[in-house]
Parts: C-alpha cells; sequence; structure tokens
C-alpha cells in the first residue's frame, strides 16, 4: 500500500513552508508514502468501509436526535483517527529519485545554493 486513505497530499509537520537560509526553497509539499503489511491494508479498507457506511446511513436518518446524531459524528471522528493511527504504523517509503535528490541536495557547497 503506497497511498493515504483519503485523497490529497499529507504536508509533513516536520517541514515548513518557510525556507531557513540554509535551505532550498521548497517547490512544493512532501507526500508522504508509506507501504503497509497486509493486515494493514485490510483494517485501512474495513475502517474506510464502516466510515462510509456511517457518513451514507446519516444522510437518509429521518427525525434522529440530536443526541444520535452526535453520538453517530462521534464515532465517525474516532474511525478517522484509527485510521490515521493505522497508516502512520506503515513503514515509509522514499522513492528512488527522492534519496538521489536529497544526497545531492546534502553534497552541494554552500555557496552553490544561492545560484537562483
Amino acid at each position: 500500500m503506497s497511498t493515504a486513505p483519503f485523497p490529497g497530499s499529507f504536508v509533513s509537520p516536520l517541514r515548513s513552508n518557510t525556507a531557513s537560509p540554509g535551505d532550498l526553497p521548497m517547490l512544493r509539499p512532501v507526500t508522504v508514502r508509506r507501504r503497509g503489511n497486509p493486515q494493514q491494508g485490510h483494517a485501512l479498507e474495513t475502517l474506510g468501509h464502516a466510515i462510509e457506511y456511517l457518513t451514507d446511513t446519516r444522510m437518509f436518518s429521518i427525525g434522529d436526535t440530536a443526541e444520535r446524531a452526535r453520538a453517530e459524528a462521534e464515532a465517525v471522528q474516532i474511525m478517522m483517527r484509527a485510521s490515521r493511527a493505522v497508516f502512520e504504523e506503515c513503514a515509509e517509503f522514499v522513492p528512488l529519485h527522492t534519496r538521489i535528490a536529497r544526497r545531492l541536495q546534502a553534497a552541494m557547497p554552500e555557496w552553490m545554493r544561492f545560484l537562483d
């Protein structure tokens, strides 16, 4: 598994959009790719289906109390947090071209970083 359970890019909290003087400017968000084992993949799939089921049934429920709606919303949030936790347990996968680019950037002399 190499994709997030939710569409879009996950921006790592370790990277910021502001570059310090020694860093190259960040051109785009860092996409974190992860590979999980079959059990993690099954857990993500099951949680995704459960979340989808709850949200779909909430659309067609008529006359629900506010307390029940709040409980269902909380259940969806709990399952989404569990899905994120399973996803974060998967091993991070860094593509070869990214590893090469990082290595070259680290080896680049300081004075060459500002020649743009």
